[in-house]
């Protein structure tokens, strides 16, 4: 095929530009005519470091967003090149729910990305590694569920007033002081105008079949999988059908090839990579039919690469006379092959690290329901799950166990937050009397339980098998048990608590009781006694003084006399 006129002259213009930055022009211009033309896509991940936290800091998003920040390198990196921006809603959701406190970096940052001119696709919160939760149990792909808990009223302006449109007459009701601010919803925080919808990212070589249908059922469309992971009927095509889903493949060696290069920290080692990478390239297209090949790029978020030579690594390719940039989304409409996956499971490590973290936030879900708002801590955890998820733990291995060990001690916190005080041992001396139980609550909301009383011992009834206790936050309340007690002696009585809804809370409590049955009417009768009897003791003592006044008076008056 004889070079394009076109891309030669582009070709010589890179070529002379690459000479007078010192890159020989070989690296830029294929020697020879290519065999075939590869129209070559790209997808760029934009996500922050990892985190422990369900949102990022404003302290973090200040340093990431500040001149030389990691979000500001990769937008510099990226923006307004071919590649498309796979953007981690996490980033969208942590800088708006800061309202009116949001770093000014971070909303500059943030209105530079939305006047982009990229293509954009959402990744999963957090960039979360969507197999290991699917083949973790998980049944669907998991997403938010609210940010309740970390907006703040005061930090979001009131709606303008109404501009009165005449004077008020002096009849006229006062107008009222202001309006409640208009709060984000989970939908504003993460929503964002992307160019490609319904796709979802898994990492590399970590996709089997059956990972396929939850997609499909979590209303996704479209499945970006790794070469290494897809056998593909026409390779030289990107897009392929798998089961219900269309498939994006990208080229393990070529992505590889093209990280090497867009992170070279020198211009001798980019140099190397982009002879290596257009050498490939070439063979690529000479494998394409008559339509020409399709190549997908991906850059490795599982790695801290700079990308600092993207911009020019891309110029290189699309002045080879073997490739021309295309869009993503030419690519997502280009004929599709036919494919089938190439089960690569996750460690079972992982899988288990992740079956860990589904059943704590099930236990937290369920704990939840004391609360009078449960969303205030289910959609908290929610997100704390899928940062410990984060795909960016692959670039930090050793800190991941550690992320797992903290979301679990901060269930356990969270579960001894609503608790049984514990009491010295309870003396019941009445023939029907209260056992008063004292309930905690360290949350920062109300809370509701049932104290429920076991005595498995014969020398006592409790009355009332479950009674309702309403907890305000960060308090205690005593709440009084009706009992009978059945005979004298000392016993061990259990104590639990549960929501309204059944679920128990904590683990039950134990402790000693004294009952002194039929006590209570000779202690009564003897209260009885010796009220009398001070009350009889008083009364003769005050006529006897009055007596003695009278006779020391008659006395008195003899005298006189």
């Amino acid at each position: 095929m004889p070079i394009r006129p076109l891309k030669a002259l582009v070709g010589g213009l890179v070529a002379l530009l690459a000479l007078s930055l010192g890159v020989p022009a070989s690296a830029n211009a294929a020697p020879g005519d290519p065999a075939g033309v590869a129209r070559v896509a790209t997808v760029f991940p934009l996500t922050a470091p990892e985190t422990r936290t369900a949102l990022i800091s404003a302290d973090a998003l200040a340093g990431y967003t500040s001149p030389t920040g990691a979000l500001t390198r990769d937008l510099d990196a990226v923006i307004d090149t071919s590649a498309a921006i796979a953007i981690d809603p996490m980033i969208l959701a942590s800088i708006r729910v800061l309202g009116t406190s949001a770093p000014q970096s971070a909303l500059d940052w943030l209105d530079r990305l939305s006047q982009a001119s990229n293509e954009t696709f959402s990744l999963t919160y957090a960039d979360s590694d969507v197999t290991v939760g699917l083949q973790a149990g998980a049944s669907s792909v998991i997403s938010p569920s609210s940010f309740d808990f970390a907006i703040d009223p005061t930090l979001f302006a009131a709606p303008p007033a109404e501009t009165p449109t005449s004077t008020p007459g002096p009849d006229a009701p006062d107008a009222p002081e202001g309006s409640a601010p208009t709060l984000p919803t989970t939908q504003s925080l993460l929503g964002w105008d992307f160019t490609v919808p319904n796709i979802v990212w898994p990492v590399a070589d970590t996709l089997i079949g059956n990972d396929l249908t939850t997609m499909t059922t979590s209303g996704f469309g479209t499945v970006i999988v790794n070469s290494g992971n897809i056998e593909r009927t026409d390779r030289s095509k990107a897009m392929a059908t798998v089961a219900n889903l269309s498939a994006v493949t990208t080229d393990d060696g070529l992505s590889q090839l093209f990280g090497d290069a867009i992170d070279a920290p020198t211009m001798q080692q980019w140099d190397a990579s982009i002879a290596l990478l257009q050498s490939a390239i070439n063979g690529s297209a000479a494998a394409g039919d008559s339509a020409g090949a399709t190549i997908v790029l991906a850059v490795d978020r599982t790695s801290l690469g700079t990308a600092d030579r993207l911009r020019s690594t891309l110029a290189t390719i699309d002045a080879l006379p073997s490739s021309d940039l295309a869009s993503f989304t030419s690519v997502l409409d280009s004929a599709p092959g036919e494919g089938t996956i190439t089960d690569q499971p996750q460690s079972p490590d992982r899988v288990s690290g992740a079956h860990t973290l589904l059943n704590t936030e099930a236990s937290d879900a369920a704990f939840a329901s004391v609360a009078e708002n449960p969303e205030l801590i289910t959609g908290e955890r929610r997100l704390r799950m899928l940062a410990t998820m984060s795909n960016a733990w692959y670039s930090y291995p050793g800190g991941w166990s550690s992320a797992l060990t903290l979301f679990e001690s901060e269930s356990v916190a969270l579960h001894d937050s609503v608790r049984v005080v514990q009491s010295s041992p309870i003396t019941l001396i009445a023939d029907r009397g209260s056992l008063y139980i004292t309930v905690t609550n360290e949350l920062n909301q109300p809370v509701n339980v049932n104290i429920e009383v076991t005595a498995p011992t014969p020398l006592l009834a409790i009355e009332q098998a479950s009674v309702p206790v309403t907890i305000e936050p960060e308090s205690q309340k005593r709440a009084a048990v009706p009992a009978q007690s059945l005979s004298n002696g000392s016993a061990v009585i259990s104590i639990a608590i549960s929501s309204p809804s059944g679920v128990v809370i904590g683990t039950p409590t134990t402790v000693s009781i004294n009952v002194y049955a039929g006590w209570e009417t000779p202690i009564t009768v003897a209260l009885g006694i010796f009220v009398v009897a001070v009350f009889g003791f008083g009364i003769a003592r005050l006529i006897v003084r009055r007596r003695r006044a009278r006779r020391e008076a008659v006395a008195a008056v003899d005298e006189s006399e």
